[in-house]
């Protein structure tokens, strides 16, 4: 699962070739070192990225390990494992260990709570600089940052809007309104045919590349934007916003639908959320018996960030494959109430719902152009 990345297949092998390959080097007499004998997680904002390209890593690091992400033993795995080495050191078995129980089943309601563009407070400003910085440059190495563009004179009332050199992906407002959704290294241009005074860009850095030369070039490893053109002329003076993308502080629930004069923008034929990233909040109700292992499942919405009782979980992105559900831990869960945040970037579930499931589903469809 190292070389596992979003937008595609996860790498797995057979358990026949694993038993035989170890059958043969203990006949040899020699040391076997199995790496990885047990998946893990890249919690948080912890998983990295592949190639010049950039390939994000899922937050699952489960690697078709003999033992899995969430402890429990790959059965075919672990038994041409277990039966070579008692065919060489014979004896001393060990019980087998039972899969512990899981917590599934469960309906969880979301509501929005926030939208992302909140936080451009004086409290979370960074700089204004002429042209925009990447995000090393104002201290900022993971999560998102903000830039603003605001005009005091004259608004923009038509022309092509440029941004450039995006790493990793750019969500853009325009006077408040979420239009696009930029990938890496897209230039798409954005028509605009009315007065625009206010541009905000947020910008997703998704993991920095873990292996290759790409890790020491500027020109792979930097986490932003070039520059930002209206047809031939660059825009200058930016503003620059540290976003927090842990921060669910919101006070008040904020409306995700808008008339029909709104004019929201599409990403990949799904309506964006028409204000732009936005925090949902859930929550439900545990007993003690059921504070279980559990695999929350992120079918329905697009991609963003989930937070379990203020424990940063990882990145979600069911809009690209082929990781579905998030792993949490029963000891991240508690007696009583319970309470769920998805930072969600891009198109919430039509149903606002979400659900704890007691099993993982880490090898979904994938779309390399989500």
């Amino acid at each position: 699962m190292y070389h596992a990345t979003l937008k595609g297949p996860n790498n797995v092998s057979a358990a026949a070739p694993l038993g035989e390959v170890f059958d043969k080097l203990l006949g040899l007499g020699v040391s076997v070192n199995l790496y990885m004998w047990h998946g893990g997680t890249n919690f948080g904002l912890t998983s990295g990225a592949e190639k010049s390209t950039l390939s994000p890593n899922p937050t699952s690091y489960d690697y078709d390990a003999p033992q899995s992400e969430w402890g429990d033993l790959k059965m075919d795995k672990y038994n041409v494992l277990r039966n070579a080495t008692d065919k060489y050191f014979p004896g001393n078995k060990l019980p087998v260990p039972k899969p512990h129980p899981k917590l599934g089943g469960i309906s969880v309601n979301m509501t929005s709570l926030a939208h992302l563009t909140a936080q451009l407070t004086p409290s979370n400003f960074l700089a204004f600089t002429g042209l925009p910085q990447t995000m090393e440059m104002m201290g900022v190495f993971e999560g998102i940052m903000a830039y603003r563009h605001s005009l005091k004179g004259n608004p923009i009332k038509n022309g092509t809007i440029t941004v450039r050199g995006v790493h990793d992906r750019a969500f853009i407002l325009v006077d408040g309104t979420f239009v696009q959704v930029v990938r890496r290294d897209e230039e798409v241009g954005l028509g605009v045919s009315h007065a625009t005074r206010d541009i905000v860009i947020l910008v997703e850095n998704q993991g920095y590349i873990g292996f290759g030369k790409a890790m020491s070039q500027f020109q792979y490893q930097y986490k932003g934007i070039a520059n930002v053109t209206l047809g031939r002329y660059m825009l200058t003076q930016w503003e620059h916003y540290r976003v927090y993308v842990n921060d669910t502080r919101g006070e008040t629930s904020v409306e995700v639908e808008q008339g029909a004069s709104f004019n929201r923008g599409h990403f990949n034929g799904k309506p964006l959320i028409p204000r732009g990233p936005t925090i949902f909040k859930g929550s439900f109700e545990l007993e003690k018996e059921q504070l279980l292992d559990t695999f929350l499942d992120t079918t329905g919405w697009s991609k963003g960030f989930l937070i379990v009782n203020d424990i940063l979980i990882g990145r979600y992105w069911p809009d690209a494959g082929p990781q579905y559900t998030l792993y949490i831990p029963g000891v991240y869960l508690k007696v009583g109430l319970n309470t769920v945040f998805m930072v969600e970037l891009q198109s919430s579930n039509p149903k606002l719902t979400v659900s704890l499931s007691k099993k993982p589903n880490i090898d979904g469809p994938v779309n390399p152009h989500a």
